[in-house]
């Protein structure tokens, strides 16, 4: 990534200090100086708050990055379009969730009142509701993964350091599942188990929660606390593409060009 040093934990977080404040900072900088090299002993790596544009902006690996590679592994990749501009549905629906003072409401193909009945569902949920009180909403991470030594970054939808449960990760997700059990089957073939395996190593979380949150009635909401096999394959999962990230890497005969473009343009 040309990027100095390793990008490892600097301050543990503790009962909702140490939030570490860059929104008026260059983010290269930013990736910089938490890439300074420390003989310290592993402890968290600060929560970050980034605008979203900035967050994007870090030169690091995401996994929606990780994502795109996938895509082009299985024949679906596409090059990037201009955005038009419109509001999809589940960053409309996490915005009146966990930023609702940014809700903008009347924005085109938005239905309003669908979007705050999916949020008052999750409220609905005693201890969800105690989450989001308690917890830290969209905190960004950089880190450096130790297996490849890639640098490496995250947005969370909720950090909660203090639970019952320990330190807790929790993403919702809009979802058309009819029930708790397809829910369940689709956290692994959209592959919501890398990102959570990611997230919950770069943090060293003690438990991930994937909150899926219906969009159509009866608006019901599924909360699965990821399992150790379903960590385990998506740790497998965020590591074989990593790996596919390194520049000694040989990239298979099957690999297609678009698969070549999307690692030559993660990596500059």
């Amino acid at each position: 990534m040309g990027l100095p040093g390793r990008c490892r934990a600097w301050a543990s977080y503790r009962s909702g200090e140490n939030i570490v404040d860059f929104r008026d900072n260059d983010p290269v900088l930013v990736v910089a100086l938490f890439a300074m090299p420390t003989n310290d002993s592993f402890r968290r790596p600060d929560l970050l708050r980034l605008p979203y544009d900035d967050y994007r902006a870090l030169p690091a690996i995401a996994n929606s990055d990780l994502s795109r590679l996938r895509d082009a592994l299985n024949g679906r990749y596409q090059k990037s379009s201009s955005l038009t501009g419109a509001l999809g549905l589940g960053t409309a629906f996490h915005t009146a969730l966990l930023e609702p003072e940014l809700y903008q409401a009347g924005q085109p193909g938005i239905n309003d009142t669908l979007i705050w009945w999916m949020v008052e569902g999750v409220k609905l949920n005693p201890y969800l509701l105690n989450l989001l009180e308690n917890g830290v909403p969209e905190p960004s991470c950089i880190f450096t993964e130790p297996t490849t030594n890639t640098v490496c970054k995250l947005r969370a939808d909720l950090v909660a350091p203090t639970t019952d449960r320990g330190y807790t990760i929790v993403d919702f997700k809009t979802t058309m599942a009819r029930d708790y059990n397809h829910f369940l089957a689709q956290c692994s073939g959209y592959d919501y188990d890398r990102q959570a395996a990611f997230y919950l190593d770069a943090l060293q979380a003690d438990r991930f929660l994937l909150v899926g949150v219906q969009k159509v009635e009866p608006f019901s909401v599924f909360t699965v606390e990821v399992p150790a096999h379903m960590l385990d394959e998506g740790r497998a999962k965020y590591l074989r593409l990593l790996r596919m990230l390194l520049p000694e890497a040989e990239l298979p005969g099957y690999v297609t060009e678009a698969v070549r473009e999307v690692r030559d343009g993660l990596m500059g």
